[in-house]
């Protein structure tokens, strides 16, 4: 089975559904575009990407989600290149249990790139001092696996960070942003409607009391896990785990079913997976192209003007990719290195305790899994405990928290297999590193450069340097001293209530409190996923980036995920990640808008559709398509198709018209009429026409009677076949053009780009009439935006 080309003239063939020995790959089919499908459309007419993201996983999959929402209004045009490949369609944990095991995390730690990507999906693109679990290749990234936990950022971690951006996490009104909206869609709240149960209150209950005892505990929660287990309306399926997995192949598909009559060019989100971008190019201060690897191929990619690049692809590699392009950091280390990365300390400590103290019924009548969040500050830095715990047979108590059970009998096997005695409780520890904000990075310290080894594609690998400060370990010391003393607060203070799991046996004795990272319950630096900081945003001169997410030092280059992060606190970055990169997503579909009209008294025309009409040629297939606030002239390319767009609700004597337009191809024709008749008129398009005036879109200024072009009457900004423009500024294919179009007495005005072109050409038609837009031919399409007009 292979799908039917999306418009009829695409010259790249289908790509057929994918054949396995196992399956049909339909949605990888049905969401993904190889780079031959992109090239087609854009040249059979698409109009330039307003947008390339760099990484469709966790960061960018939303970041692109929310620009095609967001932008909707504006028709932006979104592209996604990630490196990896199409996975799976949601978190692995909605998948039945066990299938993940093959794909769902490394299985060992690696300082450098061995060329081995492990478990399908993870590779190591970077050299480090310190192991690393690497980057999750697919579409979806570390969101397909990620554990879930979401705590917001407290104000104490939030002290040093810009004001605004503190203003706008912390936003309640619906949205318009803040934390509120991302865990209302991400499950995060509200936070137990799926841990319940005689476990977590007895548990919540034991650690409100513990905590008295334990003086660096401020608070215990519930726990903030992106999960929504009941649904957000009703007759709404739950989301269950969150990943940006569907969230972004919903934009797609939607996308898609929007445009199913008009084909690739008119689509406005598009994913091309399998596809590494090597380096950025700028010309001045702007980036004009992407160096890019995809199906065994090198290539640039051009990225016109008004296109906005965001770097999504990881802390680590998105601060790879503005190293090698945009000449950050300090050069005095004889490679350009940048500071202030930081990753999470962390600790995995896990004890059981007596269920006869935590006043629990023996044996367990329902399956018993519970989840908290522990908040604690030492040493003015912040820490906090994620709290699991489970009646578990074994050693793991999430075992059956983080799984799908797809069963009944399955479930009462669980019920029945769990340990009539015990609640193991694991006290994951995760501890805020000092941040180094400075241009100028210590190379004591962390740091990211470029090192002396190169990748398959001859460029260099990130190399990561990741220590640990006297000051860190003093923190970790705190809150593993902190997990103990609250372990053995559960246990009454009584050591035969409690045992502690050192090398995989239960034993009646802690383990030493300072292990070393990698030993015994103390994980190493590189193990969270949780790199961030290394391109902080603050103040120019004092930061890479500003609080939008763009680098001082470029006008067109951002980025989304946690390299922003000036401090990064205790908690996973995710929610704040998630959050940041929501608000990146809203300010880029907010610029590129011209200025609009002049000073004056303005007013929109209507875009209700009810307001508009298509009058057409006897058989034409022309038409006009309402995307948002962005009106496209669209037909048939192998059948007639002309038509004008009569604006109906009102007739304009005096005025002046704001237009904003653009076409996608040099051989684009349309204009905008004014003064026609009314739509209702016999022959009304001849009429128009005839009485009235077309102000011309035509780059070429193609006369069909001569077959040639560079007709100054026909040709943009002309009063078509009335009157030449003087002079030409219109800007390059695919940007907005804008005219201010005067129509006062006989006196006609055109303005193109802010550049008067027609001044007073005296006309003898009709004085007054309707507005339209003009469908010219099959394969020509104009877009039209912010139509605005002041009656004189």
């Amino acid at each position: 089975m292979s799908l039917q080309p999306l418009i009829p003239d695409q010259s790249a063939p289908p790509v057929a559904v994918q054949q396995t020995a196992f399956e049909h790959d339909v949605m990888g089919r049905y969401v993904c575009n190889n780079w031959d499908e992109i090239a087609a459309q854009q040249a059979n007419g698409g109009y330039p990407f307003d947008v390339v993201i760099v990484g469709g996983g966790m960061f960018g999959g939303y970041c692109a989600e929310k620009l095609y929402r967001a932008g909707a209004r504006g028709a932006l045009r979104i592209l996604v290149l990630e490196a990896g490949a199409f996975l799976l369609p949601s978190h692995i944990q909605n998948l039945p249990q066990r299938l993940g095991d093959g794909v769902g995390g490394p299985s060992s730690l690696r300082a450098k790139d061995d060329g081995v990507t492990q478990n399908i999906v993870w590779g190591m693109p970077w050299m480090s001092n310190e192991p690393f679990a690497g980057l999750a290749y697919c579409v979806g990234g570390r969101s397909l696996f990620w554990g879930g936990w979401s705590p917001r950022l407290t104000p104490a971690d939030l002290a040093s960070w810009p004001q605004d951006i503190v203003t706008y996490l912390n936003d309640a009104a619906p949205d318009t942003g803040g934390y509120k909206p991302t865990e209302e869609e991400t499950g995060v709240s509200p936070t137990t409607e799926y841990i319940s149960g005689p476990l977590y209150n007895a548990l919540l209950a034991a650690f409100q009391a513990a905590k008295r005892n334990v003086a660096s505990v401020m608070e215990v929660n519930e726990a903030p896990l992106a999960v929504l287990g009941s649904p957000p309306a009703p007759g709404v399926f739950p989301f269950d785990k969150f990943s940006t997995g569907p969230f972004l192949m919903d934009a797609i598909r939607d996308d898609a079913k929007v445009n199913v009559s008009y084909g690739d060019v008119s689509r406005r989100i598009f994913l091309v997976p399998r596809t590494q971008v090597h380096r950025l190019s700028l010309s001045g201060n702007t980036v004009t192209s992407l160096d890019v690897s995809s199906d065994g191929k090198r290539f640039p990619i051009p990225i016109p003007p008004g296109c906005a690049v965001v770097l999504a692809n990881g802390t680590i590699e998105a601060t790879r990719l503005a190293l090698a392009s945009f000449g950050i950091g300090s050069q005095q280390f004889g490679s350009p290195r940048v500071g202030n990365l930081m990753v999470h300390v962390r600790s995995n400590i896990t004890v059981r305790i007596k269920r006869s103290v935590l006043a629990l019924a023996t044996p367990p009548l329902s399956l018993e899994t519970a989840a908290l969040i522990v908040r604690g500050t030492a040493l003015n830095r912040r820490y906090h405990l994620q709290v699991t715990a489970a009646a578990v047979a074994g050693t793991d108590p999430e075992k059956n928290l983080f799984s799908m059970i797809p069963d009944i009998d399955l479930l009462h096997t669980f019920v029945r297999q769990q340990d009539p005695n015990w609640v193991v409780i694991t006290f994951r520890g995760i501890g805020e590193m000092e941040d180094r904000r400075m241009l100028n990075p210590d190379p004591a310290k962390s740091w990211i450069d470029l090192s002396n080894e190169t990748d398959g594609w001859s460029m260099r690998r990130a190399y990561v340097n990741l220590v640990a400060s006297a000051a860190d370990f003093q923190l970790w010391d705190a809150m593993d001293q902190a997990a103990f003393d609250l372990a053995f607060e559960l246990a009454q203070r009584n050591g035969s209530n409690i045992q502690y799991l050192v090398g995989g046996v239960f034993q009646d004795q802690p383990p030493p409190l300072r292990p070393a990272p990698g030993t015994s319950f103390r994980d190493k630096l590189g193990t969270t996923h949780h790199e961030a900081g290394s391109l902080f945003m603050g103040a120019p001169g004092s930061s890479i980036t500003d609080t939008d997410g763009k680098f001082h030092n470029v006008a067109n280059a951002y980025v989304a995920g946690p390299a922003l992060f000036p401090t990064l606190g205790s908690a996973n970055p995710s929610l704040t990640g998630l959050t940041l990169a929501r608000r990146t997503a809203r300010r880029i579909a907010a610029r590129g808008r011209t200025p609009g009209p002049p000073a004056g008294n303005f007013t929109p025309l209507s875009l209700n559709p009810n307001d508009w009409l298509m009058v057409q040629q006897p058989g034409s297939a022309a038409r006009v398509v309402h995307y948002g606030d962005v009106l496209e002239t669209a037909g048939d390319p192998f059948n007639l198709s002309y038509g004008l767009y009569w604006y109906t609700k009102e007739v304009f004597s005096n005025f002046r018209l704001w237009v904003e337009w653009r076409v996608a191809r040099l051989d684009d024709n349309s204009g905008v009429y004014i003064r026609i008749p009314p739509a209702a008129t016999p022959n009304a398009l001849a009429a128009a026409d005839q009485d009235g005036y077309e102000v011309q879109i035509d780059e070429r200024g193609y006369d069909s009677a001569t077959n040639t072009t560079g007709n100054a009457i026909q040709q943009t900004g002309a009063i078509y076949k009335l009157a030449a423009p003087s002079s030409f500024p219109s800007k390059p294919v695919g940007e907005w053009n804008s005219f201010l179009i005067e129509a006062n007495g006989s006196a006609l005005s055109i303005t193109l780009n802010g550049v008067p072109v027609v001044v007073n050409y005296n006309g003898n038609r009709r004085t007054s009439g309707n507005i339209a837009l003009q469908a010219h031919h099959g394969s020509s399409r104009a877009q039209f935006r912010n139509l605005q007009i002041e009656r004189l």
